[in-house]
């Protein structure tokens, strides 16, 4: 048995159980990987009925849509059926009318709308998913007001019939009827009808406080007609869950067409207990101060999302990682985080770019992959099918890139599929025909991502090859692209791997050049760091431009004095400098200087070559 502290199959670590019911025990748990909080279901099922769970979670894992949980894993841990999705944080409607809410009429329709565009969604798939177990316990409210549907554990999507799982007061009566047959008998298929009558019912609860087996099929209609809402709702409440399926509507479309139909009607006055109406006035009361209490929590994210932002632009993806991270757990956020998916999107985008720029690509996918279901932007949902089929291929889990390309294919345009294919050919280690699409794409895409990455790849693939010239056109090519510090600083890296290998003085000369006037670049930036500083320097001492490597090195000193590197290579510059005096002029004190204090804040290192050399030069001065 799970308890708490546990990790479930090395990604899920069990916090606390919060239900148990027909179908099994639940779990809250924490997702070591994306850093969330998840739902573990340990499945009553036994591991005879794998397959069909197994056929159940696969579907379930494919479904993504605003008003779904999403379902992350299907698992068998010591004989043991598991499933993982997200933990909703909020409330059942079951909660609320036991505590006695009452909804607005405006609130009624708007969840009901929700719930019949995801069942639009459902019964759209090939072949249609039906949940099959609607009813109050099974919608959760989220802070914001929107719906999510839970409880797939009994979904069909086949014409199987399910002899379990139902729930009495709001299964349809065909459903009911089927389950008492003997096994063997011919039944008819359910369909999406069934999930109309279950929505149905789950409203006429919430509408009238009263469980709808509780009375006959013909007192439902008078009751409807008495409760604080509109003969408009009541009629379509009644509609959806008559008995025969023939006078439903045929579909959740059809039903939420009747709902978005506008009357310029006001509500009725509320007669029911006088209790009721106290708390319709309490919630009145306490409309002014929720209002200005959210105001201010929506500018604390509005100023916290800008922050984010601003880290984005700066090279510190450590800090895309770690920022992100604890700006999607913070508590207060919930709300405006579920109100604005784009943002939240935007986010997750920005921890996956970071993982992806650490190397870290299985962890990339899974966020890229979460803030894809987030978006409805085409373009952006595009770059992140695209970005997410990246990651998985440089993980190595080309299976599984494979499906997901698939999934996406029909949104990605010509040449982002294109470019997956080069990423496909580099990683077989294709690399003549990956060189070869890229050369297509240089001469047909217009997208600049796409542009600059080819232009890298390519660099990429020639890396301790003797192509010097086609490197330095990619690497070129590369710099009209450049517009982030990350990447000019992978251009002057490129330039200057080139120029270390290069023979050629020419090349060399070139590569140099390049690689210089990237470094220029990032140290006129006023949030340039160390390393491109002292780079710059190294540059310039190949160069054999030692002075000005020099006064970059002493403003280096003075930034940050006990950092060892650029003392180092002060002494070095110190030491080329006097070489081309005269020898009667030439004095080593400062080398000598910059030499001591290197070592002295060197330490007791040991793997730097540099170092050596610097102490063997001192050995020779003295």
């Amino acid at each position: 048995m799970l308890a708490a502290g546990d990790i479930l199959d090395g990604s899920y670590r069990i916090i606390e159980e919060i239900g148990a019911g027909g179908a099994g025990v639940v779990f809250l748990g924490f997702h070591l990987r994306l850093n969330k909080y998840v739902v573990v279901k340990k499945l009553k099922t036994g591991i005879e009925d794998y397959l069909h769970v197994r056929r159940e979670a696969d579907i379930l894992k494919q479904l993504h849509h605003p008003y779904l949980p999403q379902v992350y894993d299907f698992l068998i841990v010591d004989g043991e059926i598991f499933t993982v999705m997200d933990y909703v944080d909020g409330h059942d409607l079951k909660w609320y009318v036991e505590n006695g809410v009452l909804f607005s009429e405006q609130e009624l329709i708007r969840m009901l709308v929700q719930l019949c565009r995801v069942l639009e969604y459902l019964h759209g798939q090939t072949p249609p998913v039906l949940h099959r177990d609607i009813k109050p316990g099974n919608i959760m409210v989220r802070e914001n007001g929107d719906v999510c549907l839970i409880d797939f554990n009994i979904s069909s999507s086949d014409r199987e019939e399910a002899a379990a799982g139902y729930s009495y007061h709001y299964a349809p009566p065909e459903q009911l009827a089927g389950i008492r047959h003997t096994y063997g008998q011919t039944l008819p298929p359910p369909d999406a009808r069934g999930d109309i009558y279950s929505l149905g019912a789950t409203f006429f609860y919430l509408m009238t406080g009263i469980r709808p087996r509780d009375v006959s099929p013909g007192d439902r209609k008078n009751i409807l007609k008495n409760t604080a809402y509109s003969a408009r709702l009541g009629r379509i409440v009644g509609k959806a869950m008559a008995d025969r399926p023939e006078k439903r509507y045929p579909s959740a479309e059809k039903m939420r067409k009747a709902l978005e139909q506008k009357e310029n009607r006001t509500l009725r006055i509320c007669r029911i207990l006088a209790a009721a109406g106290v708390f319709i006035l309490l919630v009145s009361g306490c409309t002014a101060g929720a209002i200005h209490i959210r105001n201010l929590q929506n500018e604390a994210f509005a100023a916290a999302y800008a922050d984010y932002i601003g880290i984005l632009a700066t090279a510190d993806t450590q800090a895309w990682i770690r920022e992100g991270i604890s700006f999607l757990n913070q508590d207060r956020y919930v709300r405006q985080f579920r109100s604005r998916p784009e943002q939240k999107a935007a986010v997750l985008e920005g921890v996956a770019d970071g993982y992806y720029e650490e190397g870290s690509y299985t962890v990339a996918a899974d966020y890229y992959e979460e803030a894809l279901h987030l978006r409805t932007d085409a373009a952006y949902r595009t770059q992140d099918a695209r970005n997410q089929v990246l990651c998985l291929i440089r993980s190595g889990d080309m299976d599984t890139a494979e499906r997901v390309l698939e999934l996406y294919r029909s949104e990605m345009p010509a040449d982002s599929l294109a470019f997956v294919e080069v990423e496909f050919l580099i990683q077989s280690d294709r690399t003549e025909e990956a060189l070869e699409q890229i050369d297509q794409l240089l001469g047909s895409a217009a997208d600049r991502e796409i542009l600059l990455r080819c232009c890298l790849y390519g660099a990429e693939c020639l890396k301790g090859t003797d192509a010097f010239e086609k490197r330095m056109y990619y690497l070129k090519e590369a710099g009209q692209y450049a517009d982030t510090v990350l990447v000019f600083r992978q251009i002057g890296d490129g330039y200057l791997q080139a120029a270390q290998e290069a023979s050629d003085s020419s090349i060399r000369k070139q590569a140099l050049d390049g690689a210089e006037w990237c470094y220029e670049k990032l140290y006129a930036q006023t949030n340039a760091g160390y390393l491109d500083a002292l780079n710059l320097a190294v540059i310039l001492q190949m160069k054999e431009e030692y002075q000005d490597a020099l006064e970059i090195l002493q403003q280096l000193i003075q930034d940050a004095p006990e950092d060892y590197r650029a003392y180092r290579e002060a002494a070095f510059a110190s030491y080329q400098i006097e070489l081309r005096k005269s020898a009667p002029y030439r004095s080593f004190a400062s080398v000598r200087y910059y030499g001591e204090l290197a070592l002295e804040y060197y330490g007791n290192n040991t793997s730097d070559e540099q170092m050596v050399q610097l102490e063997e030069l001192l050995d020779q001065l003295s």
